[in-house]
């Protein structure tokens, strides 16, 4: 008998080919054959009586929801949710004591096809139409079609479907464009006949054997992770965040709802996979942004995965691209693979050399989707500022592949030479730069006068925030052609401080800061954290891997002996989870931010690095 670990908040439900982001009992999307697919189709119970406690199943990836009766607390059955192992087959399985009912609502036109199965099915075909959009203005580029198929004694009708008491199914399956990426809907219909005649019972233990088959992949020291509770539960929950939202590509969704794989996002996904020891994860990730790379010549801020959308914001050749070169960098260095990197230097050059050309001043600017910025911690008025962290990034990236290239004469000694100056340059101009005293900031707006700022650019509008074409206003902002003219926008000329950004170049080995200064941030910051009660007073927006890189941060600069003074740090991470699960996107008043991604891969990925780093230096 597997263990049941209970969970709460939104779960994910996933094999790489079909998606499903549920709560409670709601399906709150449905989506294959790809990734990049927008969310297909939503199912909400209608009976506000019901209580439904979702479950993990231990040692799999597989979620049991049980529902009860509110009023008189008697169980009314369970759902079971899990994928084909291989297919982009979706399988939600019933098993209740009275019928439950639920809405179903989808953007996508609608064909019954029940006639097609006879007795089989009540099915209805969803047809998605090249060029829907998946967000902003990244659009699917092949029509798709997906298929819901349900049992036959169910009741659809008016919009809502209502699953009876006893044993029923539901499947969602999508096609596939074939070989010659057209053949999505017959690919469907075939693949919609075949699952009805799935053994349900042999597919589920070929999950679970599928998933206890990765599990124990996983190499991790257990008795390193002593100090947390139920450390088993943490490896697998944060594992299957990881695995389940990343696509058969390699490309890592930012969340249940972001259904495009972003740079900066990705690598603290790639650093989770590493820390489990899933190399073969991190490298079809590094493989599948290399292959963007050699289809598109540059690297856009987000990528589609089974499609080749693509998501522009401003700045897009800085810190996402520093991102990439440390992941290629690392793999290289933790598994020795020498020709892996070899084969992939035109690809190193292109990340080195588009981050080299932002240079002002030995600094180079925020990109447009950075996560300060993004969040509304930093203001979109400083974009154009020097940016600390992603300065740290092109420098510690740019010298790690130019003495790596240097030791395995992977370039030209002149090339070598003439790009190791300017990392060097502005590595000797950070601190004056980036500190005032023992004082670290993350922008420096001198940055602005030094640089050649475009007329026109894609990102963001200062004034109405949409995401468009933008104009260059003579106060030195940034507005689009519905504003221009009518509101102001200025360039931002403050200087701001983030703790968490210092941290994060300290995470990424970037870090540039003397260690003087870097001990004093750190006694200001947990001083700060712990008069907050860990964030339980903090009116903004705090991003969810804060406490993981602060703690990450005391194992490489508190000697071993005072890590255990910090223990509370530990533990208010852990408590930052949502129950049983992983962690969010940000959180306000120590809760996540309603404004939040739910179930996130990156800050999950980096929080685990953060835990197993602290943990084995307490022990050691």
């Amino acid at each position: 008998m597997r263990k049941l670990i209970p969970t709460d908040g939104v779960f994910f439900v996933g094999n790489g080919r079909v998606a499903m982001g549920g709560e409670g009992a709601d399906i709150l999307q449905l989506f294959a054959p790809c990734y990049s697919i927008p969310g297909v189709v939503t199912l909400k119970m209608t009976d506000d009586t019901v209580i439904a406690q979702n479950y993990r199943v231990g040692g799999s990836a597989g979620y049991i929801t049980q529902l009860t009766d509110k009023r008189t607390q008697t169980p009314l059955g369970e759902i079971t949710d899990y994928t084909h192992p291989t297919l982009p087959v979706f399988i939600r399985k019933f098993h209740l004591a009275r019928p439950v009912t639920f809405v179903v609502e989808s953007s996508f036109s609608m064909a019954d096809t029940s006639s097609v199965y006879g007795d089989g099915a009540i099915a209805r075909l969803f047809e998605i139409p090249d060029g829907t959009v998946v967000f902003s203005k990244s659009k699917t580029d092949k029509e798709t079609f997906c298929q819901l198929l349900i049992s036959p004694h169910c009741i659809w009708e008016e919009g809502k479907i209502t699953f009876p008491e006893g044993e029923s199914r539901l499947f969602f399956v999508g096609g596939d464009y074939g070989a010659q990426g057209r053949e999505s809907f017959s690919n469907c219909m075939k693949l919609s006949l075949a699952a009805l005649s799935f053994d349900l019972e042999a597919v589920f233990e070929d999950f679970n054997a599928h998933w206890s088959e990765i599990f124990g992949k996983i190499r991790v020291d257990r008795e390193e992770l002593t100090p947390v509770p139920h450390p088993d539960e943490l490896i697998e929950a944060v594992a299957i965040a990881l695995i389940t939202q990343t696509s058969a590509e390699g490309g890592t969704i930012a969340g249940a709802f972001y259904h495009l794989a972003y740079g900066r996002d990705m690598y603290g996904v790639f650093r989770g996979f590493m820390a489990l020891g899933l190399y073969d994860y991190a490298r079809r990730m590094v493989d599948y942004l290399v292959g963007i790379y050699r289809d598109k010549g540059y690297m856009p801020n987000a990528s589609g995965m089974g499609m080749p959308c693509s998501h522009r914001h401003e700045n897009d050749d800085v810190e996402q691209t520093g991102y990439y070169l440390l992941e290629l960098l690392e793999y290289t260095e933790a598994t020795g693979d020498v020709d892996f990197l070899r084969d992939k230097m035109s690809y190193a050059r292109f990340l080195l050399e588009a981050q080299e050309a932002q240079l002002a001043g030995g600094m180079i600017p925020f990109n447009g989707d950075e996560t300060y910025i993004a969040g509304g911690i930093f203001p979109r008025g400083g974009i154009d500022h020097g940016s600390m962290e992603a300065t740290a990034l092109y420098i510690g990236s740019s010298l790690k592949l130019l003495d790596m290239a240097e030791a395995y004469e992977l370039l030209d000694e002149s090339y070598i030479k003439v790009h190791r100056a300017p990392a060097m340059a502005a590595k000797a101009a950070f601190i004056e730069n980036f500190t005032d005293g023992d004082r670290v900031y993350i922008n420096q707006p001198a940055r602005v006068a030094l640089a050649e700022l475009p007329a026109y650019r894609h990102g963001v509008c200062h004034h109405c925030m949409w995401m468009t074409n933008l104009i260059r206003t003579p106060e030195g902002g940034y507005l689009c052609a519905n504003c221009y003219g009518k509101y102001p926008a200025s360039i931002d000329h403050s200087r701001y401080s983030t703790d968490c950004a210092l941290w994060m170049s300290v995470f990424t080995g970037c870090s540039l800061l003397p260690e003087k200064t870097i001990r004093a941030a750190l006694e200001g910051t947990v001083a700060r954290l712990r008069a907050d009660s860990f964030g339980e007073t903090n009116l903004h927006n705090t991003v969810g891997y804060e406490l993981g890189v602060v703690l990450y941060a005391l194992t490489r600069y508190v000697p071993s002996v005072d890590l255990p003074a910090y223990r509370d740090i530990l533990d208010a991470l852990l408590d930052d989870r949502v129950k049983g699960l992983v962690w969010t996107e940000y959180y306000k008043n120590g809760q996540p931010s309603t404004a939040s991604c739910p179930y996130r891969p990156w800050e999950s990925g980096i929080n685990l690095v953060c835990i197993l780093a602290y943990c084995k230096a307490l022990i050691s």
